[in-house]
Order: structure tokens, then sequence, then C-alpha cells
């Protein structure tokens, strides 16, 4: 079973979106059994800020629109990743690619850190004698 939220996009309510990701990860590591399961979190929405889709020709001073779009949905997506989602829904491929990169380095030094103190093999938990 997996969540499946809707989330505010950049500009239009992302506080609210933050804050009740927080809220159900933290309920699902308390206990609460109907929020213990991986949380999506439809990033897409981003494109609903006219920022990320208004023509140059209205607004040239915000910049090419091929760049805002990806960039709006990639803070989107890392914003909520901070506070606990397990998969982002995406729409642009390179938004996507991107964020994929960024997540990816959030986890390359985990396992040497925890190896270096010993505690633990984070993958399957299972305790260094």
């Amino acid at each position: 079973m997996q969540y499946i939220g809707k989330c505010a996009t950049l500009g239009y309510g992302m506080e609210y979106s933050f804050s009740i990701y927080q809220r159900m990860r933290v309920a699902g590591l308390l206990g609460e059994t109907d929020l213990a399961y991986p949380i999506s979190g439809g990033t897409t929405n981003a494109w609903g800020a006219r920022e990320a889709w208004m023509s140059e020709k209205i607004a040239p001073e915000w910049g090419l629109r091929q760049y805002r779009g990806p960039i709006w949905e990639i803070l989107n997506a890392l914003a909520l990743c901070t506070v606990g989602i397990d998969l982002c829904m995406m729409f642009h491929p390179v938004a996507a690619k991107h964020v994929k990169e960024i997540t990816s380095q959030f986890f390359a030094e985990v396992p040497k850190v925890l190896d270096d103190k010993g505690y633990y093999d984070w993958v399957s938990a299972n305790l260094k004698r």
C-alpha cells in the first residue's frame, strides 16, 4: 500500500504541503498504521504556478520558460524530499533526471559514514560485531 498525496505548488501553498507531508511521515513513524506506508507526492503540481508556464512575451524578466518549468518542478520535489516523501511523481524528464542525481547524492555518503563508525549495515539493519 502507498499513500499518494496531492501537493500545492511553490508559491501557491508549498508551506501547506510541506507541513502535511511532514506530519504524515512523523505520524507513520510514531505508529499510525494508516500512515506507515511509503508516500508519493505529485510534484508535477509545480507546473500550476504561473512562473513555471507563463510566456516570455508576457513576463520577459522571468527568463525562458523552458528552464523555469523544470526548475520549479525540481525545487518542489526537493522540498518535499526533505520532509520524507518516498516517490516524486514528475512530469518533465529533465527535472526528473536532476532530482534523481541530487537525491542520489543525499545517500552517497551514508554507507561510508556508518561503516566508518561501525554502527550497522544500513541496508539490512544487521548489527556489526
